[in-house]
């Protein structure tokens, strides 16, 4: 029979005796039997060598306190040709003392129960029937967020095995078989790692230009809507227009108006009877030779930084009340609530990583102003609301880290013309101008939109030094000290003049 452990045992018996530990070594506390069990083996061989003896060698080894079940030694010490357990013979290379320990175990259908109050585990035969036990594991996680780990890692185990996320300490715990957690070590130690970043750098450009023009002479004063007023108390005198409310007077047979002979006061007189008179207003023309132009431009330069696979949103907007009015019954009166909504430049992107350093853009900009206000008679009452102008586009592209996306095309165009003519005398040659009126009136804005991704690397941090934790907090003035207000030329008190003047 030969076994072989390591350099520590080259060459133990089967009747391997314990070995004797000094007072005080600290060889069985948990901070050694944990370095143990860790500790990877160059060489493990066993000849013909009794399994008890193999147990104990490998528990000793692996820092376990170990009792066996009275069956498992009933079966193995036997006599020759009535043992259940045969010999081992094994010969493994790099492994830790406990991996073989459970290879070992699991080979004669045996199994390692551990008693986490007593410390001391215990060798007893597996029961075909009875499900694997479940063991306690907790992952402490470095850039994962728990949560999302769970719905990764719960697909691949049983109903009875369970894992539970601790957002506050971005810790995972699991509950699962040994076999279970071979798997989910291997599976959190491929997810749980960096998260790169993005910077997202944007370049808003918005242009407009409003040129107007105007000539001519409208008469629309004139010929659009004159008011005619008809019946016996309109008239007109020659001081100027009247419509019943004249200073012409016939009393006493007087044919005056403002001290003045007046010729319809002659006809009021009696030599005609008045009936009807005919009033109008007189003639009114606006002369227009006008050219206007405005031009202005906007320039936002946004940047924002976020990780692989989560939107940012850059924003140049403005905050535009909108009021609800709720109408109360008969001796409250109305009730105005106020809410606001952004309008502006609002820039969404989404960046994903892919290969090669390529970046997956999801770009939804917006661009809303207030257009107009519309007008509606609802229960009698005239309802005003602002009408919205919203320009969007949603498009999805790739482009390598560090280029450069231009979006265009956001453009608003509008073009009124008008134009005003005096029938027939407008037509004239030469009087175009003179009987008529142009005017023209364009609003046109423009807006571009640049976007710049770049994927952040590790050498771009840099640490800040600093020193606030260790500053002192600032110490208060003493009591004989003067505050800047209490000189004579900054406060309001009355100055002690005892005191020095700095």
């Amino acid at each position: 029979m030969l076994i072989g452990l390591n350099a520590l045992f080259p060459a133990v018996h089967a009747q391997n005796q314990p070995v004797a530990t000094e007072p005080g070594s600290g060889q069985g506390t948990s901070a050694v039997a944990e370095a143990a069990s860790d500790e990877v083996l160059p060489l493990v061989q066993f000849e013909e060598a009794p399994l008890v003896d193999v147990i104990r060698t490998l528990s000793r080894q692996a820092g376990l306190n170990v009792i066996f079940d009275p069956q498992v030694l009933a079966a193995a010490e036997a006599p020759e040709g009535k043992a259940t357990y045969p010999p081992v013979s094994i010969r493994l290379e790099n492994v830790t003392a406990q991996n073989v320990l459970e290879a070992v175990l699991n080979n004669n259908n045996l199994r390692l129960e551990r008693d986490p109050k007593t410390k001391i585990s215990r060798v007893t035969i597996k029961d075909p029937a009875a499900a694997e036990p479940l063991t306690l594991k907790v992952y402490q996680l470095k850039y994962s967020n728990p949560s999302n780990l769970v719905s990764v890692i719960r697909p691949t185990m049983t109903s009875r095995s369970q894992a539970i996320p601790d957002a506050r300490t971005s810790q995972l715990i699991v509950l699962a078989t040994e076999k279970e957690m071979i798997e989910i070590d291997g599976l959190i130690e491929k997810l749980d790692t960096v998260t790169k970043q993005v910077l997202i750098e944007a370049r808003i450009l918005e242009t407009s230009k409003n040129p107007s023009t105007i000539k001519g002479v409208n008469w629309a004063g004139t010929f659009q809507a004159q008011n005619i007023v008809m019946g016996n108390n309109a008239f007109e005198s020659e001081g100027g227009s009247s419509g019943g409310s004249s200073s012409a007077t016939s009393q006493n047979n007087t044919l005056t108006s403002g001290g003045t002979p007046s010729f319809m006061g002659f006809l009021r007189s009696g030599y005609v009877h008045p009936v009807a008179h005919l009033n109008a207003d007189g003639a009114r023309a606006v002369f227009s030779f006008f050219n206007q132009d405005s031009e202005s431009e906007v320039i936002a330069t946004p940047r924002a930084v976020t990780t692989d696979n989560s939107p940012a949103t850059l924003q140049v907007t403005r905050a535009v009340p909108i009021y609800q009015v709720t109408q109360g019954g008969t001796q409250t009166g109305p009730t105005v609530n106020i809410t606001y909504t952004n309008l502006g430049t609002i820039l969404e992107v989404t960046p994903r990583i892919s290969a090669n350093s390529n970046i997956f853009l999801k770009v939804v900009p917006e661009v809303s102003n207030i257009d107009s206000v519309d007008r509606q008679v609802i229960v009698g009452e005239v309802t005003t609301a602002n009408i919205f102008a919203v320009r969007k586009v949603t498009t999805q592209v790739l482009i390598p880290s560090g280029n450069t996306l231009v979006l265009g095309g956001l453009m608003s165009d509008n073009v009124k013309k008008d134009r005003t003519k005096v029938p027939i005398l407008g037509d004239l040659p030469g009087m175009k101008y003179v009987f008529g009126s142009s005017s023209k009136n364009r609003t046109k804005s423009n807006l571009l939109i640049f976007v710049t991704p770049t994927i952040v690397e590790d050498g771009d941090f840099q640490p800040t030094q600093s020193d606030f934790l260790q500053r002192k907090p600032p110490v208060d003035q003493a009591d004989g000290e003067i505050a800047p207000f209490d000189k004579p030329w900054d406060g309001v008190e009355p100055y002690d003049w005892t005191k020095p003047v700095y």
